[in-house]
């Protein structure tokens, strides 16, 4: 539907499905409109939904909530906001050169509760779509029952993972077509929405094929391929901010896909994964070597809060930031 959402609206709606999920901003009247737009809702079966919005941000807003343990997939398509699931950021879509956007997809599971943050700013218009998967879902399909399935097993091991990619054409067209209005009988429409999520969701899978102890793990790379990627990671070792997926690739020579591609070839994981990982050894450096405070520490990692960079300090090295000073 298409309307304008009040905050008692918004924080009823949210606290009934998670009583966990509260506005972090006091300063929001329960009659102020927090947001314009489409946005709908829906359980296809027992353990998979999925929630789409296209929404106008008609003021700041930040929010907080405890997410019980699933799989998901966040597709956003454009438009930008500040989240993350613990302390995993969820990267954004990019600007285009010549205008647009450039979608961003990420695979995430949570083996606990964890906490998700988002913050929106004043006239952003964000449209995304969210696939949630419950266990319940996939022993149901037996998705273990194949022997293979050896890097999906690995990754639902993990107590907090995700996976960033450039979704493909594919799976892009799949997802606009559950955001579109269907003239089917009901039953049939439903059948024909989740087989689009089938499509986004074994792209998803797809991806953990390429995890190092994978049975179809990293795979060597041409002279050419090799170079490519070398000039990528001199890039992310000398840029300092976030840089885009499309302007390291056209500085590489290649497409976003392929980018991506030469990454998980090369090393196991995504773009995102690596610079995150030359910036925590930027920390770690800078805390062994020059004494400087965790806070400052956090600033040198791209984390906005001490905590959630302890935490992934911890997660990479095995110790505390405060352990690698002494």
């Amino acid at each position: 539907m298409s309307s304008l959402v009040k905050a008692h609206e918004f924080f009823g709606q949210m606290q009934a499905a998670n009583q966990s999920f509260r506005l972090i901003d006091t300063n929001i009247g329960a009659e102020q409109n927090l947001f314009s737009g489409t946005f709908f809702k829906r359980r296809i079966r027992n353990g998979l939904g999925l929630q789409y919005s296209d929404v106008t941000h008609l003021c700041d807003l930040e929010t907080k909530t405890e997410a019980p343990p699933h799989l998901g997939i966040k597709l956003f398509f454009e438009g930008g906001v500040a989240a993350s699931i613990g302390d995993l950021s969820i990267p954004m879509p990019a600007r285009r050169a010549r205008g647009g956007w450039q979608p961003s997809a990420t695979f995430f599971h949570q083996k606990e509760q964890e906490l998700f943050q988002r913050r929106a700013d004043a006239g952003v218009r964000v449209r995304k779509l969210t696939i949630k998967i419950l266990p319940e879902w996939l022993d149901d399909g037996d998705v273990f029952g194949d022997g293979r399935a050896t890097g999906l097993r690995r990754f639902t091991q993990e107590k907090l993972a995700a996976r960033s990619w450039s979704p493909s054409r594919a799976l892009l067209a799949a997802a606009e077509d559950i955001t579109r209005p269907t003239v089917l009988d009901p039953h049939l429409a439903m059948l024909h929405v989740e087989s689009r999520i089938l499509g986004i969701v074994a792209e998803a899978f797809s991806l953990l094929l390429q995890d190092a102890g994978d049975a179809h793990a990293i795979k060597a790379l041409s002279t050419m391929e090799a170079r490519r990627l070398k000039r990528a990671e001199d890039l992310l070792h000398e840029m300092t901010g976030t840089p885009g997926m499309e302007e390291i690739a056209q500085k590489v020579g290649v497409s976003v896909n392929t980018l991506q591609r030469l990454f998980h070839a090369g090393h196991g994981t995504s773009v995102f994964h690596y610079l995150r990982k030359i910036r925590l050894e930027r920390a770690r450096a800078a805390l062994e070597q020059d004494g400087i405070s965790t806070a400052e520490a956090a600033y040198i990692a791209g984390y906005g809060s001490a905590a959630n960079f302890s935490t992934a300090f911890k997660r990479q090295f095995g110790m505390t930031p405060k352990e690698s000073r002494r």
